[in-house]
């Protein structure tokens, strides 16, 4: 029977042969990043135009893509599942906002069309290309010297999918299943795939109560890359900038003096 997960596995497999992204995939065949991501999830067919479209430019055939031959393989990539995402009314992207009280039903939600509707959306200019989505951040292991995330900020970051393309040094968040720890982080990652299949976890605040942990490959479900951050957080004066205020303070004071005393 040829269903959309037929299809839709058909196509992430061609796709992850070719060694691209679902960006770089779609552009040749005019589909969006979005689209891709909802082909290869199965939450919509591609129409017989697009299926004849990456059946001629990528050089594979009608029964490949429909699951009447066996899939070639994909060359060992880890790659971390697919993204659900929503549209404005002119077909872009939006940025899903997940909220920490709704942080808890996002592992299984996220693959859930319905969930993915009911979080906040919006748009923000100058991310480029890409798919990005917001998090509300809990907790203090990534403010040091008061600097950093505090507890209330979003922080907007970009899919990544391939945790091979994860850097060392670059802050992420990474959805995970593993018991020991939330199912949303948002840590500096150091990439210890080779080296032991994991993911090492640290956070910027040093105190003993926010230890460096690994987080195991298989447990990872999605890694978002930081780009941004929205916060209420003013920023700290500078030490000329209070030094500047003590003077202007004493002149006004030694103002006033001068007025009693004449």
């Amino acid at each position: 029977m040829l269903t959309k997960d037929v299809v839709g596995n058909q196509i992430k497999a061609l796709r992850l042969e070719k060694g691209l992204s679902q960006e770089e995939f779609g552009i040749p065949v005019e589909l969006s990043r979005s689209a891709i991501s909802q082909i290869e999830s199965g939450q919509i067919y591609p129409s017989l135009e697009t299926i004849d479209k990456i059946v001629k430019h990528y050089s594979t055939t009608w029964d490949h893509l429909t699951g009447n031959s066996k899939p070639a393989k994909t060359g060992g990539l880890r790659e971390v599942r697919t993204v659900l995402t929503t549209v404005d009314n002119t077909g872009k992207d939006n940025i899903v906002l997940v909220p920490i009280k709704a942080q808890a039903g996002y592992l299984v939600g996220a693959q859930q069309q319905e969930y993915i509707e009911s979080l906040p959306a919006f748009w923000l200019p100058g991310l480029g290309h890409g798919s990005f989505r917001a998090f509300e951040v809990s907790g203090y292991s990534m403010l040091a010297d008061r600097q950093g995330f505090y507890p209330g900020d979003v922080v907007i970051a970009e899919f990544v999918e391939r945790l091979e393309d994860i850097k060392d040094g670059f802050v992420y968040v990474l959805v995970n299943n593993a018991q020991e720890v939330d199912n949303i982080v948002l840590k500096r990652c150091l990439n210890y795939l080779d080296k032991g299949g994991v993911i090492i976890c640290k956070s910027d605040n040093k105190d003993p109560q926010y230890p460096t942990f690994p987080l195991p490959v298989e447990n990872i479900k999605e890694v978002w890359k930081f780009k941004m951050k929205l916060t209420r957080q003013a920023p700290e004066p500078s030490g000329l900038y209070e030094r500047i205020n003590s003077l202007e303070g004493d002149l006004v004071l030694l103002k006033e003096q001068l007025k009693k005393a004449m």
